[in-house]
């Protein structure tokens, strides 16, 4: 049996998880928490509290409103911005 092939498909999913998602990346607005937390950069309990912020303080306007999500730290924010938008409705 070769195992060559499993280690194309590791290979495959850490080129996945090392690039930006394609397109505008998930929607703050829509995105669950265990969606944000396959974000890199953003773990379980940053991914809940977005959600926590969207539900108590309405709708992300923009990107730059994670800055108003408490505990959220401000340095990682710019490194989220290939990986999450707002998208309009």
């Amino acid at each position: 049996m070769n195992n060559a092939g499993f280690s194309w498909v590791g290979l495959g999913l850490l080129f996945l998880i090392s690039f930006p998602v394609q397109g505008n990346g998930l929607d703050l607005n829509r995105a669950s928490a265990d969606e944000l937390a396959g974000v890199s950069g953003v773990g379980p309990v940053q991914a809940e509290r977005i959600v926590l912020h969207r539900l108590t303080e309405g709708a992300f306007g923009s990107f730059d409103e994670l800055e108003l999500v408490w505990g959220l730290d401000p340095q990682v924010i710019p490194r989220l911005r290939p990986y999450v938008a707002v998208h309009p409705d």
